[in-house]
């Protein structure tokens, strides 16, 4: 059985690549994007057009629904989650450290804790059913240089 992936955050930078290493590895992919739809499919266009198999769900993974929705979709498809890669950047409001205030920092941590939260509850039961699943939990630099986010 091939074994299932679902990376976070997957539409571009690190989570790209780690969608398209674990492709080339034999892995069903979901590319998960929060809005950034024409990106994943190209990531997922780019597994396929090298004989594997792929798809994009749309999904905040801060909102309990649309991760449930999102993994329920994977599960449909392909029966199971093995793997999962948090990879999501939380967006926040970019400030110098001078301005910035707690509730700013505090709600970005709490964001992300509860984005990490949501997804780990959605796969573990399944992984521990299954005898087997890998957690990966990334993080950016981009808490020291930010991007626009969109």
């Amino acid at each position: 059985m091939r074994r299932v992936a679902v990376i976070t955050g997957a539409s571009r930078g690190i989570g790209a690549a780690t969608a398209l290493v674990l492709a080339k590895r034999g892995f069903r992919v979901v590319v998960n994007h929060l809005s950034s739809a024409q990106e994943g499919e190209g990531v997922v266009t780019a597994i396929r057009e090298a004989g594997g198999e792929a798809v994009a769900i749309r999904a905040d993974v801060t909102a309990p629904g649309d991760v449930a929705a999102m993994f329920d979709e994977t599960k449909q498809r392909w029966g199971r989650v093995d793997v999962l890669v948090h990879n999501a950047v939380i967006p926040f409001d970019v400030t110098s450290f001078a301005d910035l205030s707690w509730d700013q920092l505090g709600g970005k941590l709490e964001r992300e804790l509860h984005a990490a939260f949501l997804i780990t509850k959605a796969v573990v039961p399944g992984m521990v059913s299954h005898r087997y699943g890998r957690l990966v939990y990334l993080s950016t630099g981009l808490s020291r240089q930010p991007r626009a986010t969109g």
